[in-house]
């Protein structure tokens, strides 16, 4: 079945792309699977009748991607487990976009949101504990004067790494992974704003009012959380 899709007659276009397309659908689909290997590039290329760089091209891609495996003697294969490499795309793909700042506020409060919420539904209660350890450690810096800038930001990001993993969803994991990435200026700026204005303690405070709305499982109350967490960070960064 997969293989039928794969050899399907190529219609207009890039054969590289077109190629690197079926084997992602073939993915989508669950007709091809981690683990299995996909036809060599002389069955793509006699099948498909097109030349064997463009289909080497599209392994070359895939395998840049972290989809694709290809072993010596043996052949080209889907990986079987997660690859760093799989979010790179999407990644660059944000840095590099025509984003403003309301954008970025707007994509982080989206994972943020899910990130809480599925917290909430599969966080053990000895890990909120251990959250709330952290959020009130963010708070005791943030509390120093002067402020170390630097302990700060670690401060918060070891917060909100912390509580990625209690989603216990590695594909939500994964997305707050990037929102670390690609918010670090951000995540800077609101701290160093916040000391500048002399309110210190209304980040850390906003970390502890989520902890507390994880000890009570209040899952309704999650959007109207993030409407005050969004206006925080209005007021920081725009």
């Amino acid at each position: 079945m997969a293989n039928q899709a794969l050899f399907a007659e190529l219609p207009k276009g890039s054969i590289s792309e077109i190629i690197t397309r079926r084997i992602t659908d073939a993915l989508l689909r669950g007709e091809l699977k981690p683990g299995d290997k996909i036809p060599t590039e002389m069955e793509f290329s006699e099948k498909l009748k097109v030349s064997r760089n463009a289909v080497r091209e599209a392994v070359k891609g895939l395998a840049a991607f972290g989809v694709l495996e290809v072993r010596r003697s043996e052949g080209t294969f889907v990986v079987k487990e997660y690859n760093q490499k799989l979010l790179d795309p999407l990644l660059y793909g944000l840095i590099l976009s025509d984003h403003s700042i309301k954008e970025l506020l707007e994509f982080k409060l989206g994972i943020a949101a899910s990130l809480l919420y599925l917290a909430i539904l599969n966080a053990s209660e000895e890990e909120i504990r251990e959250l709330r350890r952290r959020g009130e450690a963010f708070r005791a810096v943030m509390r120093e004067n002067p402020v170390n800038i630097d302990q700060a930001y670690e401060a918060s990001l070891t917060f909100n790494k912390y509580l990625s993993g209690m989603t216990h969803n590695c594909m939500q994991e994964r997305l707050g992974e990037i929102v670390d990435q690609i918010a670090t200026f951000t995540r800077r700026k609101a701290i160093e704003v916040s000391i500048e204005r002399g309110m210190p303690e209304v980040l850390p405070d906003n970390y502890l009012e989520e902890v507390a709305l994880l000890e009570r499982r209040e899952k309704e109350s999650v959007a109207q959380f993030m409407d005050q967490r969004l206006k925080i960070w209005q007021n920081l960064l725009m």
